[in-house]
């Protein structure tokens, strides 16, 4: 869980980054989408012998299509059959007249759950060609229960206020909660179950999709009419002609920077990155003053939601000032943190009749058009039928079996929840923990003959592993192949010098790619373009710790092996492309320490001996904190080609980081101004003399620090300008004269700087790999 701060400086700038530039498709369009994934990721790898997880080609993309089309035929005819039987579809089309006949939201709420849940009813036991039906889904209703809170904000009585209206809890999860607990046209657990039921709260992990309702009017009885007629396959395919006026919801931040938004100020398109941070946290502890000073007594809204003159009730006090869009975006936010393996979320809003989707994961956030649930309810059921027959992958749990064979033992192992809420909403939505394991002297491992409940209830933190989960881009490549490709090169190229390199990378055990969970699969079958689509890959390594740990006597040692080892993978083309202090480690072994570089996923792969990998979109990447000078200032469309030398600048900007125990002023803000603060401290750190915030025991180190960056920056600046030329070896010998590199056990010097790759060493494979990335 989050603190408030953390909602405001970095959830609410998802919510503008994000859904502001949101692709809005046809509500169909997005149906026949997911019907398409459902084939890749649950009906054809159920076939016999079909390939399990491999990339979406060509010919399966044609038969997913196809699939859909089938399915969705299927699904239309079922649908316009059902609402056009007046008996069968009269459990829907009550309390949907019903909802649209009244102003309270609690009211509404309930109808439109007891509508819903009569499609499952009445659909429960029918085929529909091949998907199965999901028999533990129903919806149920988040008003009465307060079943699930937001996990975004800690306050009770806000988390309560931000809840999703409708729920479809996964009842196999919960063992107080079942179909049969429930009647399936009410939201009401029956009365013998009620306090046991209301005593149990699901997590977010335990829903798959929820409802967002806006109540604003009621319907005219000429519109509800409308379902009193007959309905054709126009209605289930046909995008509703009104719903323009609904499908720039996404640029709501503007209507709410306009006045509606709960504190007045600059537009946020005005702010700088970090000024931006500082308004939504004004607007937000404005909205959060606003809402405690005009709050009322929620009890009394049940008495008085037959008044057309009643108050406002707290919840309706909250939704009228914070966009419901945010509401959506952020309740996709939090079942995306939910748990490891969730691959996406739904959120489904319903402003009165106009219903609109949204569909969430890593890559950002696709909405459909909206569609009039009265006018087009053939495309209500044919939704609703679509997520009962939903399995475990497409509500958004991929089931990655957790555990791995590493050093020939077996390790069932889990990541711990605590590790889910730093899941930002970033691409790569890192997940980087210690995993759970079995409790014993050998990594962990578990026999095969063990009893499953021992082992979950024996599962600690393991000593010896580490779990890392990211989102990569696609077309990249992924961390473990880059560094068992690094080291099968250390060991052709380097020959007796190998184990400069070898024993300076992480130790991977065990890793997972996972292609048929790409976010750019929904996307190409959607029809909108796939670029940056990312895909999940996660790892079990060796547990390195923290440069932190590392004595001030020994701490140039340690970057000096870090240094080697990034010099030494250039040469053989291996870029890296993201040296941070908290990419930095150090493994300790029987024979000492060894500084390390770890997290590779954004390393690229080179022809040896090429001076600049060709590879577009690596010239800037890194942590800005850390990055070269020149690559942060670098002006809009010019481009530095990416060289050794930034990434061993950014060596020397750990090392004052470690000195300075993090406490700097270049963390926050644009690249440029970055760039700029981090110039102004390499002129002025000497003058103003060793801060009295640093780490103790490294004021031998300060005078030199400062003028190796010092130095090292003017002589970027002179080979920028054309002044100098550049050199790799020149480089290496001024961080050397500065802070000298240490001496192998035996006394000699290291020779790494002398290590030269001559063009006839390179073989053809490795110009081939790069030729054809």
């Amino acid at each position: 869980m989050v603190d408030l701060a953390s909602l405001t400086s970095s959830d609410l700038t998802f919510a503008e980054e994000t859904l502001n530039h949101t692709p809005i498709v046809e509500s169909t369009a997005m149906i026949k989408a997911l019907l398409a994934l459902k084939y890749v990721r649950e009906v054809e790898p159920k076939e016999e012998g079909a390939p399990v997880d491999e990339p979406v080609g060509p010919d399966l993309s044609e038969r997913a299509r196809k699939f859909a089309a089938k399915q969705y035929g299927l699904l239309a005819t079922l649908a316009i059959e059902f609402c056009n039987d007046t008996q069968r579809s009269i459990d829907l089309k009550g309390p949907l007249r019903e909802a649209f006949s009244i102003i309270s939201k609690p009211l509404r709420r309930q109808c439109v759950v007891r509508g819903l849940n009569s499609i499952l009813s009445e659909f429960r036991e029918t085929p529909i060609g091949d998907p199965e039906t999901h028999h533990g889904f129903a919806f149920v209703s988040n008003g009465s229960h307060d079943l699930v809170d937001s996990c975004l904000v800690e306050d009770s009585s806000w988390r309560t206020k931000m809840r999703p209206d409708i729920i479809d809890p996964d009842f196999g999860r919960g063992p107080k909660m079942t179909p049969e607990s429930m009647s399936l046209t009410q939201d009401l657990p029956d009365e013998s179950c009620r306090e046991e039921f209301k005593s149990y709260r699901i997590s977010w992990a335990d829903v798959t999709h929820c409802w967002k309702l806006e109540v604003s009017k009621t319907l005219e009885r000429g519109s509800l009419a409308r379902l009193d007629e007959r309905y054709n396959i126009e209605d289930a395919s046909s995008v509703f002609s009104e719903s323009k006026s609904h499908d720039n919801v996404f640029l709501f931040l503007k209507v709410w920077e306009g006045g509606r938004g709960p504190v007045n100020g600059p537009g946020l398109s005005e702010c700088s990155p970090v000024s931006r941070n500082e308004v939504l946290q004004q607007r937000w502890k404005g909205l959060k003053r606003r809402y405690e000073d005009t709050s009322e007594d929620e009890s009394n809204s049940s008495l008085e939601c037959h008044n057309s003159k009643k108050r406002k009730t707290e919840e309706e006090t909250l939704e009228s000032d914070l966009p419901f869009e945010m509401h959506c975006g952020l309740h996709g936010l939090q079942l995306l943190r939910s748990a490891w393996d969730r691959t996406h979320s739904i959120v489904i809003l319903l402003r009165d009749n106009p219903l609109s989707m949204q569909w969430h994961d890593c890559q950002g956030c696709i909405a459909t058009s909206s569609i009039d649930v009265v006018a087009q309810l053939p495309l209500l059921v044919i939704t609703v039928l679509l997520f009962q027959r939903f399995g475990a992958r497409m509500r958004g749990r991929a089931g990655w079996a957790s555990e791995a064979i590493v050093d020939g033992v077996k390790v069932n192992y889990s990541v711990p929840v605590y590790a889910l809420s730093g899941r930002g909403p970033s691409g790569r939505w890192l997940i980087a923990t210690a995993p759970l394991v079995q409790a014993s002297p050998s990594l962990g491992g578990a026999t095969d003959d063990a009893n499953a409940e021992d082992i979950q209830s024996a599962l600690k933190p393991s000593e010896d592993l580490f779990f890392k989960l990211s989102w990569r881009e696609d077309d990249r490549l992924d961390e473990a192949l880059i560094v068992r490709m690094a080291k099968e090169r250390a060991k052709y190229y380097l020959g007796e010098h190998a184990g400069d390199v070898l024993d300076h990378l992480p130790d991977i055990k065990h890793s997972e790619n996972h292609p048929r969970c790409s976010t750019g699969i929904v996307r190409e079958f959607v029809g909108i373009a796939e670029n940056g689509a990312r895909l999940p890959f996660f790892m079990l390594v060796q547990k390195l710790h923290s440069l932190d740990i590392v004595k001030p006597t020994d701490i140039v040692a340690r970057m000096w092996e870090i240094i080697r080892r990034h010099y030494l993978l250039w040469q053989i083309g291996v870029a890296h492309g993201d040296i941070s202090y908290q990419n930095l480690m150090v493994r300790n072994t029987d024979t000492g320490a060894y500084g390390v570089v770890n997290d590779f996923d954004l390393a690229t792969i080179m022809t040896p001996g090429q001076a600049s990998p060709t590879k577009q979109g690596f010239e800037r990447t890194g942590t800005k904190p850390f990055m070269a000078i020149l690559l942060l200032e670098v002006k809009p469309g010019r481009v530095i080609q990416r060289r050794c030398a930034h990434d061993l600048e950014s060596v020397i900007w750990c090392l004052a980081w470690y000195v300075l125990l993090g406490i700097v002023d270049w963390q926050q803000g644009t690249y440029r101004q970055v760039g700029s603060l981090k110039r102004k401290w390499v002129v002025h750190a000497g003058l103003e003399g060793l801060p009295k915030q640093c780490r103790m025991g490294t004021e031998h180190l300060w005078t030199s620090l400062v003028a190796a960056a010092f130095k090292w920056n003017q002589r970027q600046d002179d080979v920028l300008n054309g002044w100098s030329e550049y050199s790799d070896k020149t480089n290496m010998e001024l961080i050397d004269s500065w802070l000298p590199c240490s001496k192998r056990p035996g006394g000699e010097k290291w020779d790494c700087v002398d290590f030269e790759m001559k063009e006839e060493y390179i073989r053809k494979e490795d110009r081939v790999f790069v030729e054809t990335e």
